[in-house]
């Protein structure tokens, strides 16, 4: 939360799909909206994402819903094909003396049965939803929560120790149909208890509140773009830090890293190379539908195959960084292995001019010094790159940053800059990219912050001066 004494999301795993899908966060509130929920989200535009959190929450609350909440994000839980809630529907309908059982004994029942019904499939596809995020996102995620001096989580839900994990959740709510009486012990309180009237209710009244909070928010961002000096802002994802910056025409991320370890992990990610996405459809649906039970099969399900690409390294050489960084730069892409197309990559050394020029399987000895020109070596990195490529520039920033932007703007793939930096815990990426971005030489002809993220992705390398001391 904004003003908050500690950071909201120290989840690294979730952050970094969230960072490669380039999708912007932004935390609201409203005060005062009776019967809200503890959280919710919601998609605003593509790309970008609303997340709620009662302000009531504590630090321990807070942090398991945010998760929670960018699990739905993730998984894009916002869109429920209509073609599934009609075959819910069926399938209710051919069980309706099971569902008459649970439901209250209400004399306009028959009128109610549409509402009943609508309940029982939104409740259903919360629990298979949070199955799907409980089994795929709360990995190394969970861990952290779990560490926690709270306690463990509690009041999430599993499936049975029988059920696979990691499905979508549309595949849950097969699970959850082909065990009805269980499912609905899990939705009305209780073995054999009856879904009541008051629950529907408030289950209704909560998705009402939802869409109160969220007109809100539109209308407090209608007036912050109607008044130019209004600042409208967007929320930062965090995993280290991360900042987004969305007043450019493209959303790129602001990320901090500690280790170098954690810069092998962004080069492969931004190496992926969608190679091909089709949806599939089971022909034999209508033929295997009956066969195992009352079991909503999902009709249709997308698969996507991912390859490395080629990347071109541009790794900053010149007196001004350090030798024992570039060489750890250097032997950590070496020993990462299955992470890159070797053959096809390259690690171009630079400092005023070329020093050498590699592909990732031919990586030897590099010798550092010489003044800093990286402009120029972004032009020559052009040759190896197309629009499928990733192209990354490693340096301190001690350079003329303008040179830097006018080279790279007709450069079309995916660009990356990563800043290496020695500095304190408490200094933020602002002052970093200020000190040295614009400062001495380069005074004259400042870099805006903005301008500079509009054009890369950036990621800062930490070099903690605090921790550095210690260890000396």
């Amino acid at each position: 939360m904004p003003g908050s004494d500690w950071e909201p999301a120290q989840y690294r795993e979730t952050n970094k799909l969230l960072e490669r899908l380039n999708i912007c966060i932004s935390y609201i509130d409203a005060s005062g909206i009776k019967g809200a929920p503890l959280s919710f989200s919601y998609r605003a535009m593509r790309g970008e994402y609303c997340i709620y959190i009662d302000r009531r929450a504590d630090r321990r609350a807070f942090m398991a819903r945010d998760l929670h909440e960018k699990g739905h994000i993730l998984y894009n839980h916002f869109n429920r094909p209509r073609a599934h809630r009609q075959q819910f529907e069926e399938f209710f309908r051919r069980n309706l003396h099971s569902f008459l059982a649970r439901l209250p004994p209400d004399r306009n029942l028959t009128s109610k049965l549409g509402i009943y019904s609508s309940y029982i499939y939104n409740r259903f596809s919360d629990i298979a939803q949070a199955m799907e995020i409980n089994t795929k996102l709360f990995k190394e995620d969970r861990k952290l929560l779990s560490s926690d001096p709270g306690g463990p989580l509690e009041d999430f839900i599993f499936p049975r120790e029988t059920w696979p994990k990691g499905l979508d959740w549309m595949s849950y709510m097969s699970f959850l149909s082909a065990e009805l009486n269980f499912s609905l012990d899990r939705i009305g309180g209780g073995p054999g208890k009856k879904i009541t009237s008051s629950d529907v209710g408030y289950y209704n009244a909560m998705k009402v509140a939802e869409r109160r909070i969220q007109d809100i928010q539109a209308a407090r961002k209608t007036s912050a773009d109607a008044d130019s000096n209004a600042v409208y802002d967007p929320e930062i994802i965090r995993h280290g830090r991360t900042d987004n910056y969305t007043d450019t025409k493209m959303v790129n991320t602001v990320t901090e890293l500690r280790d170098v370890k954690d810069l092998v992990r962004i080069l492969r990610e931004r190496s992926l190379l969608l190679r091909r996405s089709r949806l599939h459809t089971d022909i034999l649906y209508n033929i295997n539908r009956n066969r195992f039970g009352n079991i909503l099969i999902p009709r249709r399900y997308r698969i996507e195959n991912y390859s490395p690409n080629n990347q071109c390294i541009l790794l900053d050489v010149s007196g001004s960084v350090p030798p024992g960084f570039v060489k750890r730069v250097v032997q950590t892409i070496i020993r990462a292995e299955g992470a890159f197309n070797r053959r096809l990559s390259r690690l171009v050394c630079w400092s005023d001019s070329l020093c050498s020029d590699t592909s990732l399987a031919d990586i030897g000895a590099v010798s550092s010094g010489g003044g800093t020109v990286l402009g120029a070596g972004i032009e020559y990195c052009k040759q190896y790159l197309n629009e499928r490529s990733s192209f990354f520039i490693i340096s301190d920033f001690h350079d003329e940053l303008n040179e830097w932007l006018d080279a790279a703007r007709t450069i079309r793939c995916e660009k990356t800059a990563v800043g290496y930096g020695r500095l304190s815990r408490e200094s933020s990426f602002e002052q970093w990219f200020s000190a040295v971005g614009s400062n001495a030489n380069y005074r004259r002809n400042p870099v805006d912050i903005r301008r500079f993220v509009s054009v890369f992705n950036t990621v800062l390398l930490r070099d903690d001066v605090v921790q550095r001391t210690v260890g000396h």
